[in-house]
């Protein structure tokens, strides 16, 4: 049995949920390899920050999956959750490009994370989810 085809910007928004959850997923794999030379070293409040962000990374993904597969299902928890997770990621990569973890995946989350909320305030995702 196939699902039915979701309109144009929630099946795009929904790919893109899917996409910012495996790129945070290695994001959150080099930064594993990495805390052990950072932490290592004496960062006094630089580490600490790190592992805030780290932590924070950890639990995106699972967000980012569960709205996603609640975008499938059409349910209005998925938006709400979708719209959290991304709020969630556009601070810790602006955290990480203000901070000392700038690089370009940060900057590619969140130009993926700010296209994913500008596309949960259309009208036709908005429709989608709540009539």
């Amino acid at each position: 049995m196939t699902r039915p085809d979701l309109p144009r910007l929630v099946e795009q928004t929904r790919a893109l949920l899917l996409l910012q959850m495996y790129m945070t997923v290695l994001v959150l794999f080099f930064m594993t390899l990495l805390m052990r030379f950072l932490t290592s070293s004496a960062m006094g409040a630089r580490g600490d920050r790190f592992v805030v962000i780290f932590v924070t990374l950890a639990c995106i993904p699972v967000a980012l999956g569960l709205s996603a597969m609640l975008f499938r299902r059409g349910w209005a928890l998925g938006w709400m959750l979708a719209l959290v997770a991304e709020l969630a990621t556009l601070v810790v990569a602006i955290a990480s490009i203000l901070g000392p973890f700038a690089g370009l995946a940060a900057i590619i989350l969140f130009v993926v994370g700010s296209w994913s909320l500008v596309n949960l305030f259309r009208a036709e995702v908005r429709r989608f989810f709540f009539g």
